[in-house]
């Protein structure tokens, strides 16, 4: 029991040192990263779904939806990206912390949609 209770103080000090260190609830944060699972791989259905369909217990390619891949690309990015622009909206962030997740945000986006791009360009090759 000693344990449990020392990591409870251990998250309370934590959460406590973060609130007063960068002014965000690691609560809320938390919340918001776990939350955003849902959105996140339901926009990875969609984009499965807009080049693949199930047709006599397999797997099929088919001619690529496109306007439901830009859903699913939409909706995936932003999702993932929730959690960050809360913590930059909300948060006292010293300025290399906040260029941090700038940089990080357009990195994982511009190599999200270059790498579906490839994928999607060599299986319309094929």
């Amino acid at each position: 029991m000693d344990i449990i209770n020392s990591l409870v103080k251990y998250l309370q000090d934590f959460a406590a040192t973060s609130e007063a260190t960068y002014h965000v609830n690691p609560w809320i944060f938390l919340i918001l990263f776990f939350g955003s699972a849902v959105p996140l791989y339901f926009g990875y259905f969609l984009i499965a779904k807009s080049a693949l369909k199930y047709e006599n217990h397999k797997l099929k390619r088919k001619k690529i939806d496109r306007n439901q891949l830009r859903i699913g690309i939409i909706v995936s990015i932003a999702a993932w990206w929730i959690p960050y622009v809360y913590v930059m909206i909300f948060g006292r962030l010293p300025f290399g912390m906040f260029a941090f997740f700038i940089a990080f945000i357009l990195a994982t986006g511009f190599f999200f949609i270059k790498t579906l791009h490839s994928k999607i360009t060599k299986a319309e090759k094929s």
